[in-house]
Order: C-alpha cells, then structure tokens, then sequence
C-alpha cells in the first residue's frame, strides 16, 4: 500500500468503528482500537504530507499532472489526503471530534460522578404499607436524618401525619430506605419529607403519589397493568455531551402512559407553604398519550440497570460501581418514571460483570456490586425469604410473582395453583434454550436439568408466565407439555429498554428440535352422524410466537383482568421504538379460590376508625 493511500484507510477504519461504537454497540473493543486507529491515521497524515511535493514548487507542478487532488468535499466524506491544507485539518478535527466522543461515552462516569443527586422513589407496594427510597447529600456533614410526612389523597386538604425518621450517611453513599405503615388498602397517598428539626425540605417541589395494593382477600378479582423490560445505559446511541444522562428508554415510556388523575390539593399549597422554586431536581411531569387508557401500577426491571464493564470496567472499587447507579437516578429521563412508578429490580450480570455465573462463580466482584445493588435498588424490593439475598415474591390481589436470582442461585421458584389465577415468574435471563451464542451457557439453556424439572412442575399449572429480559431482542416463546392434560408455559422475553441491537444478526432458532408427542382429535358431521378421527403428531417442545429483533427501545406493557373468573384475560402490548409492534390476547383457565373472609368498611367508618386511633391492621 502506497503512503498516499495509507491516510484516508486509516481514516475510514477509524471513522466506521468510532462509528460502531457510538451508534450500534459501545464494545469494549473500541477502548485500545480507537485510539491507536487516530495515532495511526495522523501519523500516516503526517508521513504522507512530508514527504508530498510542495504546492508551489513549480518543478512538482510540472511532474504531476492535472486535477490529480480529489475535490474537497470528496476529500472531507472519504477522508483523502490532499495537497489544500483545508481539507486535511477538517479531517483532523472530525477525526478528533469523534475520538473525543468516544471518551465522553467511555468516562462520562468518572467525568461526573453525580455526588449531589437527590432522588426519592417508592419500590415495594403492600395493600398496608410502603417502602421508601431517598438519597439527599448534606454538604460539610457525614449523617443526618430526615422525616417523611404522608397524608391520603382526598377531595381536600389532609393535615399531613409523621411517618418514620431515615438516617442519611455518607458511609452509605446517602442512601437508605424506610418501610410506611398503617396505611389502608387500595388507597391513593402522597409524601413529602421536612428536616429533623420540622423544616420542610426544598425536595421533592410537589409530592410523590402512590396507591396501596388491593386487599388479596377480596374475591373480587383484579385489573391492573405493570411495565417489565431490562438493560439500559444513558445517552446510548450517543446524542452528544449535552445529551449525557438522557434515557430515550425512559422518554419514550413516559410519553406512552396516560397519567393518573390529578388530586385536589396534590402540590405543596398555602397549608404547607410553597418550596423554594430553585430546588435542583425539579419533577417532570408525565406527557399524556391516547394510546393506553390504564395507568400502570408497578415496573418490574430485570437486570442490567447500570452496565459495570461496558465499554470500561474500571474494577471493583466501590464507589466504581455506586456512581454508575448514581448517573442512572441523575438522568431526567429515568426521573420522569421513579417518581410517578413504584419500581422493582432484579439484577442480572452487568450489575456484577459480563455473563457473572454463567461460566461458574467467582467471589469478587460480586459482594462490592452487590452492595451497591442492594442500596440503590434492592433495599426497596420486597423481602427475600432468606435474609441478604435478593429473590423475592409478591401479589397483587389475586396474582403472584415470583422474582428469581438466576445469578447466584438457580433454585427453583416456589409455584401456586389455586392460590393466584396468573403467576408469574420472572427470570433475568431468558428460560427458553432457543436463543445460541452465548446464551447456549449464560441463559437457562445452560441449565437443562434444573429447567426441565422447572418446566415439569409448571406445566400442571395454569396460567405461568415467565417474563424474563437479557438478550436485547423481544421473543414471545411457548412451551409445551409432555401430558394431554398440562397447560402451556408462555415467556415474554423484553429487552433493551434503552441499549444496542446488533444488525443482521440473529440467534434465535424458531423452534426446538426436541418435540412432544401428541394425539389430535377431530369431529367431523357426516350425514351417519359424528365421526370422530384421531392423528399422532409431533409438536416443538418450545417454539416462537413472535419474534422482534430489531429497536434499541423495548418494554412490554401487561394488562391482567381477572374481574370475570370464568374468563380471565391477559393482554400484551410491546412496544419498539416508542410505538406498539406486537399485541396478544390470552384467556386463561379460571381458577377456583378458597374462599375468605373479609367485611367491607364504608370510608366513613374507617375514617372514624382512625380519628379514635386504629389503623388498617391484619384483622381488618
């Protein structure tokens, strides 16, 4: 290769990874390679200028012939050497640019560490009771406490209750979670906070709402709708330094909710005096959309909230992987939900490092990533079963979830029959064994045994649903049974909420090659009556109902109506890119329950009940 050519194919190869990098897939790659292709393609610049004839030398102009320059646009696109200065130092300062967008992507977290965050957000949901996140720095101080203040929603204005004090300390990063309880079931309520000496703080400017889980003890069904997606990383494709916290995830999903209907007396008013309009983290509003008439009750996000080793792992120092959660509550995007959407968090392996526990387990750096887990995201789940551990299970009237750690633990999950009309199980890696590369040893699909006797035991379930995220590719997947009378096992499998898709590549097979035999009956009317006819056949023992590879903005929306028993319904909206690319009925088998006793208290009562000191308790 001439020293002419050697310029602009450096260039090329430096401008399609850089690229790649920024707009497809933030590879860890790209961190040796870019900037090696940048020296390599300046010096080659360099090289090649040195030793060109001058412009104005006339013997050179002599030798060389006429028009041999490209034109300078030609020069600018294709990055071509050029005896005009002009275009080369264009080229050298586009080439440049993108280096350096390149790093802002790449130490964006060590560049802003988001030390003085503020954020508040609800996570688990009881029909009595609450949990609470906040973080709020103190500056020149190491621990102080702060007071929730929480009243019902109502028609007017409620005085606001003491609710429990949080102990804020630097040592914990100024994070800690508080549980708020005595509340009433299926009840709409808002919190505010105020200083330990009875200031009330600038944050949040209008109070969060949520509402109560319904009491399971009424048989009267459910009708609700949650949000579960997984995998996102901000300011991915790259939008520019401006951009640096933006989710588009996140904005996306916001446009798409029908906000909540606004309360009277729902802002900070003359009872509580106004706040201090300048406070820093300012809550944004949900943008109404006509699509969904139901505003959801909960997020469940499965895994891959912060992306510890993408495209650097910069080692398992603490404050490493805390900063990363606090870019992830910095953003306005993710704002725009936490504090208008209990949230629910698995982890998966980016919250520990690439494919953790899927080529066996490896003490560090999991009780460093752990911890920063369990602060920001895993203090408000539900409690685990086992205390430290970070599996858990729940309901929502007269439907259960099951939330699995398929990182430290492959157990399997407790199930219900009669117990919950849906249930639904919820993996942080894909349980289908359909998707290949490295899901054949990082997903379920390395785990044959455990998930067949999974499987088996669902199968005499009805309505299982496994919800499950990981592979930024959305797939509905349904498994068969080996007995006539077993019910289908259906997964919805949705990620990213906001992070790459590869291109032209697919992994997914359509179905197994392993199958289940099964005898099909047919009736037919004849003029001799009903003729009945029997054919074997051979059905896929898992195979695919829908199929979406492409979008770098995934979620799936899950509509649960079990208000008529004999019909209950689940209806599955997914959306790509901000708009709906796959909807799907399901009428599940009705359930029959034990039945329970349970007395309904008219509002007045219960008002009653608390002016003279009760408050919803188990016998209620």
């Amino acid at each position: 290769m001439s020293l002419a050519l050697l310029p602009p194919v450096l260039s090329t190869l430096f401008r399609l990874f850089a690229y790649i990098f920024l707009q497809i897939i933030p590879t860890r790659l790209a961190i040796p390679v870019l900037p090696l292709l940048h020296l390599g393609y300046l010096s080659a610049l360099y090289l090649s200028l040195s030793t060109a004839p001058e412009p104005h030398d006339p013997d050179a102009k002599k030798s060389q012939p006429k028009d041999t320059d490209p034109s300078p646009l030609a020069a600018v696109l294709l990055g071509l050497r050029t005896r005009d200065r002009l275009p080369n130092v264009l080229n050298v300062l586009i080439n440049t640019g993108l280096l350096l967008a390149s790093l802002d992507l790449a130490l964006n977290p060590v560049l802003f560490p988001e030390q003085d965050v503020t954020f508040t957000r609800v996570g688990a949901v009881y029909p009595d009771a609450a949990k609470i996140m906040l973080r709020y720095p103190l500056v020149n101080e190491t621990e102080h406490e702060v007071q929730i203040l929480y009243r019902e929603v109502t028609q007017s204005v409620a005085p606001w209750k003491d609710g429990p004090f949080i102990t804020l300390s630097k040592d914990n990063d100024w994070v800690n979670a508080t549980r708020l309880g005595s509340l009433w079931p299926d009840t709409k309520y808002e919190y505010i906070f105020s200083s330990a000496d009875g200031i009330l703080l600038p944050y949040p400017r209008a109070p969060i709402h949520f509402q109560t889980f319904p009491d399971p003890r009424l048989d009267s069904g459910s009708h609700f709708k949650f949000i579960v997606s997984s995998c996102i990383t901000p300011n991915f494709p790259y939008k520019g330094p401006l951009a640096r916290n933006n989710i588009q995830g996140f904005d996306l999903l916001s446009q798409s909710l029908t906000p909540p209907p606004a309360p009277i007396a729902s802002v900070l008013g003359a009872e509580t005096n106004e706040t201090d309009s300048s406070a820093s983290n300012e809550t944004e509003s949900i943008t109404p959309a006509p699509v969904t008439s139901i505003f959801p009750k909960f997020m469940l996000f499965l895994g891959d909230f912060i992306y510890a080793d993408v495209p650097v792992y910069f080692g398992d120092d603490e404050d490493a992987y805390l900063r990363l959660y606090r870019r992830t509550y910095a953003s306005p995007s993710y704002r725009k939900i936490y504090e208008h959407l209990p949230m629910l968090h698995a982890y998966d392996d980016h919250e520990i490092i690439n494919n953790y526990g899927g080529s066996g387990l490896d003490p560090s750096p999991y009780p460093v990533a752990v911890n920063a887990f369990k602060l920001y995201n895993g203090a408000v789940n539900y409690d685990s079963p086992a205390l430290g551990d970070h599996y858990f299970n729940f309901t929502y009237g007269d439907v259960a979830f099951f939330v699995m750690d398929t990182r430290r633990y492959r157990s399997d999950p407790e199930t219900v029959n009669n117990t919950a009309t849906f249930k639904f199980i919820v993996s942080s890696v894909p349980f289908t064994s359909l998707w290949g590369h490295d899901a054949v040893k990082d997903s379920w699909g390395g785990y044959e045994v455990e998930k067949t006797q999974i499987l088996q035991d669902l199968h005499s379930v009805p309505n299982v649903f496994i919800l499950s995220g990981d592979r930024h590719e959305f797939a509905a997947i349904e498994f068969t049974g080996e007995s006539e009378g077993s019910y289908p096992v259906q997964e919805i499998s949705t990620s990213p909420l906001n992070m790459f898709y590869i291109p032209f590549v697919r992994t997914l097979k359509l179905q197994s090659e392993d199958v289940v035999q099964r005898t099909r009956t047919e009736v037919t009317l004849t003029e001799d009556g009903p003729q009945v006819e029997t054919f074997d056949e051979e059905i896929p023992r898992e195979k695919v109902l829908e199929y979406i590879a492409r979008g770098t903005v995934k979620w799936s929306s899950i509509e649960v109506d079990t208000t008529n028993k004999t019909r209950p319904l689940l209806r599955l909206e997914t959306w790509i890119d901000g708009r709906v690319a796959y909807q799907a009925e399901t009428v599940g088998s009705p359930v029959k329950f034990a039945s329970k006793a349970l007395t309904y208290v008219p509002s007045s009562i219960k008002q009653l009940l608390e002016k003279i000191g009760f408050q919803s308790k188990q016998w209620f």
